[in-house]
């Protein structure tokens, strides 16, 4: 994966950001991370994340995600999963993450949760 393979684009004040897949893992991770790190450090702080290709993901992966949460954490920004599928969902509820990580269900409500800070 090179950051030419992550989808970026402007929704509705936020950024989108498509995760590559199928895995996000330690290999993978790092790119996801500097990536949208870099669009916090541009001011883009509310960031919508897409999940929808991920088949499987790993401790690395899964600190990744928690690493966005605290870069993007209110009030400085936001970040908002989307499209998580349901073989990743069961995960997210295991580690509790789900608690943590704000989601909705497509990337429009999620840019509108992400505003909502």
């Amino acid at each position: 994966m090179s950051s030419l393979d992550l989808e970026t684009r402007p929704l509705e004040g936020c950024v989108f950001v498509r995760a590559p897949g199928p895995r996000l893992d330690a290999a993978s991770s790092p790119l996801l991370r500097n990536a949208v790190v870099d669009l916090a450090n541009a001011g883009h702080l509310r960031v919508v994340l897409s999940l929808a290709a991920l088949e499987q993901i790993d401790s690395s992966g899964l600190g990744t995600l928690i690493a966005l949460h605290k870069t993007l954490e209110p009030p400085r920004g936001r970040l908002v999963l989307c499209d998580v599928p349901a073989k990743i969902q069961p995960i997210l509820k295991l580690t509790r993450l789900d608690r943590i990580l704000a989601q909705a269900s497509d990337a429009d409500a999620a840019a509108a949760l992400a505003r909502a800070v």
